[in-house]
Formats: C-alpha cells, structure tokens, sequence
C-alpha cells in the first residue's frame, strides 16, 4: 500500500477515517503496519497488503468462500477459463465488452471487487493505461497475491486490498466506475454489495456486474437441466430487485449463449422524484399526489351518483369539484361553530 494512497480508505463499519502507523516502508510503500478506526480497531498491512474485512468473523458463506479461493488459489487459472470454452466464447472479447459498458473517463478511477486472479484487472489495466487509477479488491489472500504478480507487468498505479464486496473500505463517491464478475451469486449479503457499489461511485459513473444465471428460456431445455445439473449456480436470477434506488438506466444482458448475466447501471445523485404534482386532464382529475394521499372515506353509491352529477353540471374534474364542495361546506361549519 501506497503511503500517499492511506487516505483512500475508510473504516469499513463506520466509514470514519483510518490512521496509518507504519513498522516498515520502502519508499512510500508501506510493506507493513496497521490502520486504525476511531475505536481503536486495528487492520493489518501485511506484504503492502491492507486487510480490511468486515465484519471481523465472515458469515458462514463467506467464509466457506474465502476458504475454497484459499485451497484452490495456485490452481485457479487452469479451471477460471471452462465457462468461456463450454459456452464457445472468447474470454477476452467478454471481458473487453463488459469494460466497454463501464463507459470509462479520462484519466478513470476505478474499482473492481472479487477480482480474483486478475483475469479482468489485465483488461482494466490496459485501457486504463498510465493515467488511470486502479483498485483491486478480494476476499482470498492469496487469490489477490496471485493478481498483484500479474499487475505488476503493467505500468498502472494498482491498489490492492482484502475486503468484503459488501463493505467496502472507500470513501463515498470516490470511483469513476466499479466492476464485478463471477461471483455474486455466493455473496451473503448480495443487496448491501450493490448498494456499497452504488455508494462509492460518483454519480453519473457505471456499476457493471456479472455472474452465472441462465436466462428463463433455457432452464427447461435439455441444455437448462445438463448444466444447472453440473452447476447449480446456473439457476440464479439475476438480482435486478435488490439494486439500489439509486440505480438508474438499468440494462440486463445475457451473454455466454445465455447462460451468464450481465447487470449495468448508471449511479444517480438520488433516488426517482417524479413530479407528483402535475394536474391529470380527465374527468377524475387531480394529481398522482392527491389521488394517493388524498382519499377521504367512501361515500354511498347514492351520494357518489350526485356527485358525478354535479360536477358534470359545473363542468369540473371530480378532483375539483370534491375540493370546492368539501372546502365549502367544512369552511362553513368551522364559521358556524365559531359564531
């Protein structure tokens, strides 16, 4: 880790601001030391690497996952590529596409989560180029050590550290853009990752995610029942109800001869306000607002055939006339009592 790079990070529980306390550096690389929180939480820095996992004992799915990465890390990259060969796509242009669609700035900040071995952080690296900035963040220890020995042959400043997708160590809307593939499917907590996600890029940047699913028109096909029988993670629906409500411009693909999804979005300041008051021109009229606020107690079928009647009569929309009849009336008794 990056000295000058310290003030990057926040507590992940409380996103309070860390104090680095360095025991050892070359240069302005911190290789090891500790950030500490308001209460006096440590984090490790261990080999340039800060651990900032929370919560400090993973859920159990977490944990399970961190545990198989841990076994599988130094054999990894001889089974990451089977999706792409079994569904006869090129790994590269997937991984191409899915950075097309983060629609990257100039000069990009951005952050990837679950990177893995580095498999899409190469593709990053290389468009980001020696402008950009790069965050790499991973649950394994040494599926990330696998990805720093791979970034070091590109000449982009790279930032790793150990983290949870679902509390991420960033300050709010810090990224240009944040990217995830192949793996949220296993998160325990697949809603706070998307709104963590959300929260930490500006808004206007993209949120680009991925993983297995396939598309509802294939799961009862003979294709459907071999491979969610090989692969249960194929019968995923892709989390579209658990985006944040800052989540506009929302687009869901399906690549990989359909059996992997693709989530992108565009993170908005805030969430939808349409403008509720804008007047309906019909004979009910009124406005979204009033017709749902705006409910009084049901009348008789006597007194709403009336009503109809008299705000046929005074050409009115029902909105108007109930607003006119009732203000009437009730300014009338309030005038009576008084007197």
């Amino acid at each position: 880790m990056k000295c000058q790079q310290a003030d990057s990070y926040v507590c992940p529980a409380s996103g309070s601001d860390l104090q680095v306390d360095v025991v050892s550096s070359v240069g302005d690389e911190v290789i090891t030391g500790t950030l500490r929180n308001k209460a006096n939480f440590l984090f490790s820095i261990t080999d340039g690497i800060p651990d900032l996992t929370w919560p400090p004992v993973l859920n159990e799915s977490d944990a399970q996952t961190r545990r198989s990465y841990e076994e599988m890390a130094q054999e990894y990259d001889r089974y990451a590529g089977l999706p792409f060969v079994t569904y006869h796509s090129d790994e590269n242009a997937v991984r191409e596409h899915m950075v097309d669609l983060l629609e990257l700035p100039p000069n990009a900040n951005v952050l990837e989560i679950g990177c893995g071995t580095g498999r899409g952080a190469i593709h990053l690296a290389r468009r980001l180029g020696d402008a950009g900035r790069l965050f790499l963040q991973e649950i394994s220890p040494s599926l990330l050590a696998v990805a720093a020995k791979k970034l070091q042959a590109h000449s982009i400043v790279a930032e790793f550290s150990l983290a949870n997708g679902s509390y991420l160590p960033f300050r709010d809307n810090f990224f240009d853009a944040a990217h995830h593939f192949g793996g949220i499917n296993t998160f325990s907590e697949i809603s706070r990752c998307l709104s963590e996600l959300a929260r930490v890029v500006k808004p206007g940047g993209k949120v680009v995610i991925g993983d297995e699913g396939l598309g509802p028109w294939l799961r009862e096909t003979e294709m459907g029942r071999i491979m969610t029988n090989s692969n249960p993670l194929l019968k995923c629906e892709p989390p579209l109800h658990l985006l944040p409500t800052t989540a506009t411009e929302v687009q869901l693909e399906y690549i990989m001869m359909g059996a992997f999804y693709i989530i992108g979005f565009r993170v908005s300041a805030s969430q939808p306000q349409p403008d509720y008051h804008v007047q309906i021109p019909s004979a009910r009229g009124g406005s979204h607002w009033t017709r749902y606020h705006g409910q009084l107690e049901g009348v008789s079928d006597d007194a709403k055939r009336l009503a109809h009647q008299a705000r046929a009569k005074a050409g009115l929309s029902m909105h108007d006339w109930l607003e006119q009849a009732v203000c009437e009336v009730a300014n009338k008794q309030l005038s009576d009592k008084r007197s």
